[in-house]
């Protein structure tokens, strides 16, 4: 999906981001909550495509396509979990421009939810899970 590598792109060219973890990948997959620890790498960053709108003109192709792209922060440290999503929804908030040869009109906020998986295995208590959801405008 071209909206996904805009994300990977602003993300893992951003410094603040970046110098948090470079483990920045589209879809997670195994699914954290039946993954081992083994499998379940701290920091993380995945971003998925959860919706796509198009604009409908009468004749013609859309000339912008509307995602809603999901943003997940993994980390083993609340406060530290807090921090890599700031710094995400600063890099990726009312941002548009071209990125990746893709023309973004903008990309905005929607919504944040806070998670916890608990685990017990190799010493590690618990994984934070934060998740981000933003509108991404791209024109076509």
């Amino acid at each position: 999906m071209l909206v996904g590598k805009v994300i990977y792109n602003i993300l893992s060219n951003n410094g603040n981001v970046s110098g948090v973890t470079t483990n920045i990948k589209p879809v997670f997959f195994p699914d954290p909550n039946k993954a081992q620890d083994s499998e379940v790498v701290t920091p993380s960053i995945v971003y998925e495509v959860t919706n796509t709108d198009t604009t409908d003109v009468k004749g013609q192709v859309s000339p912008v396509d509307v995602y809603q792209v999901l943003v997940t922060i993994l980390h083993d440290d609340y406060s530290s979990a807090t921090s890599l999503a700031e710094f995400v929804r600063t890099a990726l908030d009312h941002v548009s421009g071209t990125y990746n040869t893709i023309k973004v009109d903008s990309i905005f906020f929607i919504d944040s939810d806070d998670n916890i998986i608990q685990k017990t295995h190799q010493g590690q208590s618990a994984i934070f899970v934060i998740e981000q959801l933003y509108r991404v405008r791209v024109k076509r």
